[in-house]
């Protein structure tokens, strides 16, 4: 029963390969004849393909041909606009530069202008300024006026320029114009000024005041300066009048004027020491009469020269008393009082006599240094009392600051000035008491010095003698 089922089981199983042998054979055959019939069509196809290529290959030729001599064309046309475009640009470039060079030299012209313009007005002579006084106000004005192009700013300023260089032309072959300015009397006086190069000169027509224009602080005025004789004033007022003659020329453009007129003499320079000046100075006089005596005190101290000891001990050494006291008298000075009580007290021990001739050189001591103390100490507050001056004039003119403002240069450093005058005479009096004071105290010590020399020798001479005749 087994048996019958295995075969019967392998029976199913070949009759299923051979189905599905038949059924994959049939579509085999399917296939491969849809596979010739495609191939078929393809060949065809091709051919097709292969002859409408043929059709269309020579037209295409020629056509790309065409388009590569276009392209050849545009690519040639394209590196000119390249080279155009970077020399155009490079021109673009030197253009901006131009430009911004050309800015650069329009904006230092129009601040040179400007600088002109505010410093034109400090420049030229105060007489002047009626002149050009409303050239000055317009081409001021005109640089904040909005409505106004920046060409015709240029245009005002320009002509307040050329104003400038005919004023120049004429100063130099001289000018002649009227107007008012202060004479030396503190009127304010019409008249005539003549310019001639930097300088100004006045002629009044109401009086003979005539001098050179200066300029004064807080003044609005020209001012006469005053120095002049009377015939270089009639040269002006005759220069100022006819147009010809000679003028006095100042070589310092009025400086040397300004120079005199501030010259001040001995007694004024004194008095603006105040107080303390005179302080100083009167410390200087006594400091003075105290060298001066003590030059002549010490020139006048005498002493004994070696040779007049060396001739005392030889008259001891010949037992000659009398002759040794004689000699010793017409020594003149202390030395002949020291020579005296060394013969006399020539039987003492040394000690003795060294302390006995010592003594008498101390009692002489203070006699020549005396006032030099004085003098050292004029000679170190002397300075310090020209600093105490000094340091009360700053006072004062800081004071002056504070209520007058620091408005007038000039009398801010005439109050400075002023206040160094007690300085100067400090140190006046102090170097050359100084100086003195040093030469006085080396001529008292080489005095002294030579007193210690006598009373050496002697001592040395009569303990010589004793040893000699022990």
């Amino acid at each position: 029963m087994q048996s019958y089922n295995k075969i019967k089981t392998a029976s199913i199983v070949v009759v299923s390969l051979l189905a599905t042998y038949c059924v994959q054979a049939q579509a085999f055959n399917q296939a491969q004849a849809r596979a010739d019939e495609d191939l078929r069509q393809a060949v065809d196809t091709l051919s097709q393909v292969r002859q409408q290529i043929e059709k269309e290959k020579l037209p295409l030729s020629t056509q790309i041909a065409t388009l590569e001599a276009e392209v050849i064309e545009v690519r040639r046309e394209r590196n000119r606009l390249l080279t155009q475009r970077d020399s155009r640009t490079l021109n673009l470039d030197n253009l901006r530069g131009r430009v911004s060079v050309l800015r650069d030299q329009q904006n230092f012209i129009v601040n040179r202008l400007n600088e002109f313009i505010g410093e034109f007005e400090a420049r030229i002579d105060l007489s002047e300024l009626p002149i050009y006084m409303q050239q000055l106000e317009q081409a001021k004005l005109v640089q904040d006026d909005v409505d106004v192009s920046q060409q015709q700013k240029r245009l005002k300023q320009i002509e307040l320029v050329e104003a400038a260089i005919a004023r120049i032309d004429a100063a130099l072959g001289g000018h002649r114009y009227d107007g008012n300015a202060m004479t030396p009397s503190g009127k304010l006086e019409a008249g005539t000024f003549v310019s001639i190069g930097p300088q100004v000169y006045f002629a009044s027509h109401i009086s003979d005041a005539a001098g050179i224009v200066e300029r004064e602080a807080n003044n609005p005025d020209a001012v006469v300066a005053s120095g002049f004789t009377l015939e270089q004033a009639e040269a002006i007022q005759a220069v100022a009048q006819n147009a010809t003659g000679e003028l006095p020329l100042d070589a310092t453009l009025g400086k040397a004027l300004k120079k005199a007129k501030v010259r001040k003499t001995i007694l004024q320079h004194i008095q603006d020491g105040g107080v303390v000046g005179y302080c100083i100075i009167a410390l200087g006089g006594l400091s003075l009469l105290l060298a001066l005596f003590k030059i002549r005190e010490i020139t006048c101290f005498q002493t004994a020269k070696p040779t007049a000891v060396d001739g005392v001990l030889n008259a001891l050494i010949e037992g000659d008393e009398a002759k040794a006291r004689s000699q010793a008298e017409a020594v003149p000075g202390v030395c002949s009082q020291m020579l005296l009580i060394g013969l006399e007290r020539g039987a003492e021990k040394r000690e003795i006599i060294e302390e006995l001739l010592f003594q008498k050189i101390l009692e002489v001591r203070p006699k020549l240094e005396r006032f030099l103390a004085f003098l050292a100490l004029a000679a170190a507050a002397a300075p310090l009392m020209g600093l105490l001056g000094t340091v009360i004039g700053m006072i004062k003119t800081f004071q002056l600051i504070t209520i007058y403002g620091t408005g007038d240069p000039k009398g801010l450093a005439s109050g400075i000035s002023e206040a160094l005058v007690t300085t100067e005479f400090g140190l006046i009096v102090a170097i050359p008491v100084l100086v003195v004071h040093g030469l006085l105290s080396r001529m008292a010590r080489q005095k002294i010095g030579q007193l210690e020399q006598v009373a050496i020798s002697f001592v040395n001479g009569i303990h010589g003698i004793k040893n000699k005749d022990s």
